[in-house]
């Protein structure tokens, strides 16, 4: 576990964002998320963060988000720290649903831009945290996945962003190097972390400069993953290209079907998280789709007695 991150200091390392196991009447599944956690922690993860697009967080209903936070705060017990998302298409929505968690005893929030009536500016966007943040005394971590909310946080937005004192990090999930690298050097000399949440990007980002990654693949390869933030720590070029070529074969499991949230639940059954149940509508793997990831995973599930 990264003891940098304790309070008061800057986030850093590798933070799962966290699936939501689901039983096949899509409640909960409290079993499998303590299994995944404990898992997860003994690993050294520095950090979970529940309730993003791993964590189906737009599909699963309002009270099992609730249970969700609660689960896994008890669960997690302080150990690490706990992200939780509030992921709304509206500034006043957000503030509604932050204002609900926070009596659960959650204490960091990853916030979005809005979306459905897209952003037509980034001054809305800057606008959305101002309010956001004015709303509460609990850190706020920024979130950019323009591919869900079709709005770009851009890299002169976070740094005026990066000004407002309860934020106090910063997912990127572009996937555009350019402009993460952009957002190192404006973010340079804050007390604002950056996470990259691209996994193609993970060696390069934080060789670069990222203080960490967040990516969904962690999940079930932890160790791959915090073996590269190493690597990066001490600016070991050849080991983090090694292990970015060995999350590039695993990541080949998210294309095998037509859902990639659906390779994630598969993956989870793999390791024994549950029993595989997406949230409705996402399409299921085919029986063929399922076989093309158990070729690719095969060399991490030896001695695993749980086939989906």
């Amino acid at each position: 576990m990264n003891t940098n991150n304790l309070p008061g200091r800057k986030l850093s390392g590798i933070i799962p964002p966290l699936i939501t196991p689901l039983k096949s009447d899509y409640s909960l599944d409290t079993d499998a998320l303590e299994k995944l956690i404990e898992f997860l922690i003994a690993r050294g993860v520095d950090g979970i963060f529940i309730l993003g697009s791993s964590g189906e967080a737009m599909n699963v209903t309002p009270t099992t988000c609730d249970r969700l936070a609660v689960e896994t705060k008890r669960i997690i017990g302080g150990r690490v720290p706990l992200l939780c998302g509030v992921i709304e298409p509206s500034t006043a929505r957000v503030i509604e649903r932050l204002h609900a968690l926070e009596p659960l005893g959650i204490e960091k929030f990853v916030v979005a831009p809005t979306f459905y009536l897209q952003n037509t500016c980034q001054d809305e966007i800057v606008r959305h945290y101002d309010a956001v943040c004015a709303a509460t005394g609990n850190d706020i971590i920024v979130y950019n996945i323009p591919p869900m909310t079709h709005s770009n946080i851009l890299p002169a937005t976070i740094r005026r962003i990066a000004e407002i004192d309860n934020v106090v990090a910063y997912k990127n999930s572009c996937a555009d190097f350019e402009q993460l690298q952009r957002d190192i050097y404006h973010l340079e000399g804050t007390r604002v972390s950056l996470f990259n949440g691209a996994e193609e990007l993970c060696a390069a980002a934080m060789m670069f400069g990222a203080d960490g990654c967040v990516p969904g693949l962690a999940n079930f390869f932890p160790t791959l993953f915090i073996d590269l933030y190493k690597a990066c720590q001490r600016r070991d070029v050849a080991k983090a290209g090694e292990l970015q070529k060995e999350i590039w074969r695993v990541r080949k499991t998210l294309f095998a079907g037509k859902s990639w949230l659906a390779a994630m639940k598969y993956l989870a059954a793999r390791f024994g998280f549950g029993d595989g149940t997406v949230s409705l509508p996402v399409e299921p793997l085919t029986q063929a789709q399922k076989r093309v990831i158990d070729e690719i995973i095969e060399p991490y599930t030896v001695g695993l007695t749980h086939v989906c």
